[in-house]
């Protein structure tokens, strides 16, 4: 009996140790994180470059944490770069720096729908019961650096999950590595290798020495940054100017400080044949899609306008500008006619075609000649005619005096009359003249012009009169007898 009961207690504290070992796991997986800075190199020298990689235990379908304060030696090193982590490609970082730390906090951007999406949007965040790197920050050892060189964790701030609950952090080891007398060294790779503006195939590696990437046609140059693992080693880098169209080779030669150790990173730019980026489209106020093309080799632009290249819509394209007009003018492909110039105010968001024969140029307005709308009136003393202006053969109307206005509308659809004035060869806003002032001046004349008559005749009859009557006193008629 007692020995039956002794194995039901031995089994009964064997089950309580095992499950007390296995709770503090439990609970840590499901609602705590432990949060460390580490090094993969143990030791360093001066001008070396260190990598601190703040991890995390676990992932906790986490969609913001931050901001975590790092602190380091910054009279040993030097803040080089920062970097997030692989596996957070839906986080957006906001990276901030003081003297002696690197504030760094991130959002799960794909967490929260958009206002355009569905209100029963939902979205699986990123978790993970494997360690994860948050992101990696990398300096550089002062060149008159001695001692250690410390990193460390001074605030975790908040970690929040998707259900907007915040998660218990833990601060974890920092890092601490001994600064060692420099030997010369025999080190000539890159520890970063940077294109401005260019994705290089593949991912930079130091160890890999070959790279493609491709630019559009308006690059001629580009800036590369090749920042050496060792501060001694010496960088040359050679055609970055003057790149032709097709494959440019650029060399970039990295000698370590010993002077015999060589390596040799070779990127393969092309420059495209097209002056268009691939699938550079534009869409106006309407809705309407167009899309860039390539300009033909003989094209006939307005006189002013010179070739050059804008961003537009986030692509950088050829187009043709004047000065004191607001628009540019773009060669486009509306889907179905013809490609053709067009007009692309930023501003109005709106898109015209520009037409030779009806289209008007004016200091920062664009002028198109369109059918009279509906409810429109022909001003009064005017005809339909067509009238040939020094650049094309308008449709309008001319009055009695040959003044010649058409019906125009600018790029935000306003239509007025304008009136073309031939020494200038411009159109200006037409302005009827009130001719009731005239009319009445015409009347008022007429009516003194008759009381003047009456005036006049009716002096002339008093005068008569009165002559008459002194006559006929000065000179009395005889009387009969």
């Amino acid at each position: 009996m007692r020995k039956h009961l002794a194995k039901v207690i031995s089994f009964a504290m064997s089950l309580i140790l095992s499950v007390t070992c296995l709770l503090p796991g439990l609970v840590r997986a499901d609602s705590s994180m432990i949060i460390s800075a580490t090094c993969e190199v143990s030791n360093i020298a001066r001008g070396d470059i260190i990598t601190i990689k703040v991890m995390a235990d676990n992932m906790p379908k986490i969609v913001s944490f931050g901001p975590i304060v790092l602190g380091y030696s910054s009279e040993v090193a030097e803040y080089m770069s920062f970097e997030a982590g692989s596996e957070l490609t839906n986080f957006g970082f906001t990276e901030t720096q003081e003297d002696g730390k690197i504030i760094i906090s991130a959002v799960d951007t794909y967490s929260q729908p958009s206002d355009e999406e569905d209100e029963e949007y939902t979205y699986a965040p990123f978790e993970s019961d494997s360690p994860v790197m948050l992101y990696e920050v990398s300096f550089r050892v002062r060149p008159d650096a001695i001692g250690e060189m410390s990193a460390w964790l001074e605030d975790l701030g908040e970690f929040r999950n998707s259900s907007d609950e915040g998660v218990e952090v833990i601060k974890g080891s920092g890092v601490t590595i001994p600064i060692s007398e420099a030997p010369i060294s025999a080190d000539a790779s890159l520890a970063f290798l940077k294109v401005r503006g260019v994705t290089l195939t593949p991912e930079f590696d130091p160890n890999i020495t070959s790279y493609t990437a491709s630019v559009e046609r308006s690059v001629t140059e580009v800036s590369i940054t090749a920042t050496p693992s060792n501060l001694w080693a010496a960088v040359i880098i050679d055609g970055t100017n003057n790149l032709e169209i097709g494959e440019n080779v650029i060399n970039i030669q990295v000698t370590a400080q010993d002077g015999i150790n060589h390596m040799n990173y070779t990127l393969h730019i092309t420059r495209k044949e097209s002056y268009v980026p691939d699938n550079a489209s534009l869409v106006d106020g309407q809705g309407n899609t167009y899309t860039f093309v390539d300009l033909p080799n003989e094209l006939s632009v307005p006189q002013g306008f010179t070739q050059t290249t804008r961003v537009i819509n986030g692509y950088s394209v050829p187009c043709f500008t004047k000065e004191g007009v607001a628009s540019v003018l773009l060669y486009l492909f509306d889907g179905s006619n013809s490609p053709g110039l067009y007009f692309y105010n930023g501003v109005e968001k709106s898109i015209t075609k520009y037409d030779p024969n009806n289209t008007i140029i004016r200091m920062s307005k664009i002028l198109k000649s369109t059918p009279l709308p509906d409810g429109v009136e022909i001003p009064t003393g005017y005809v339909p005619a067509e009238y040939k202006t020094e650049s094309a053969v308008m449709t309008g109307y001319v009055n009695e005096d040959n003044q010649f206005i058409c019906y125009l509308t600018d790029e935000s659809g306003n239509g007025a009359f304008y009136l073309y004035n031939p020494e200038e060869q411009s159109f200006q806003m037409f302005t009827p003249q009130d001719k009731r002032a005239e009319v009445l001046y015409k009347y008022l004349l007429n009516i003194f012009i008759i009381v003047s008559l009456i005036e006049s005749i009716i002096i002339v009859i008093i005068v008569y009169l009165v002559r008459r009557i002194f006559v006929d006193k000065t000179t009395p008629r005889p009387k009969r007898v």
